[in-house]
This record gives C-alpha cells, structure tokens and sequence, in this order.
C-alpha cells in the first residue's frame, strides 16, 4: 500500500477510535467497516468488482449494527 494510501487509513482508524461510542461495540464495528471498505478497494483493482455496491453493503452492516443495538429492532 502507498504510503499516501496508508495516511488514508491511518486517519479514518484514528477517526473512528475517537468516535463516542454511545452504542457498545460501535467503534469496532466502525473498525472494521474500514478495513472491509480498504480490502474491497484493493481487490477492485485487481477484479473490477462494483466496489460502490460492496460499500454500500459495509454502510449498511453498520447501520444495522448501530440500530439493533440501539434497541430498534425494525
């Protein structure tokens, strides 16, 4: 990885660790949507997979994630 790419993630991860967590487990869950959105960018290089679709999909896990949790179960 690029060194500018690695700034890149080394500022979300920082940005989502300093995140409140107002929900258990939600700075972790942001952790790794991160770090799926990084290995889907990495793998579209290479597949040209719709990468826009995957992300979206990693969007969605989190929002589900924070309104489960939250106690909204719909």
């Amino acid at each position: 990885m690029a060194y500018k790419d690695e700034r890149v993630v080394s500022i979300l991860l920082e940005q989502a660790d300093a995140i409140e967590e107002r929900v258990p487990g939600y700075r972790k869950e942001l952790q790794e949507a991160v770090a799926d959105i990084v290995q889907q960018e990495r793998q579209n290089k290479f597949a040209r997979t719709n990468v826009a679709v995957k992300v979206a999909d990693i969007v969605g896990r989190v929002g589900t994630f924070l309104n489960h949790r939250s106690g909204n179960p719909d």
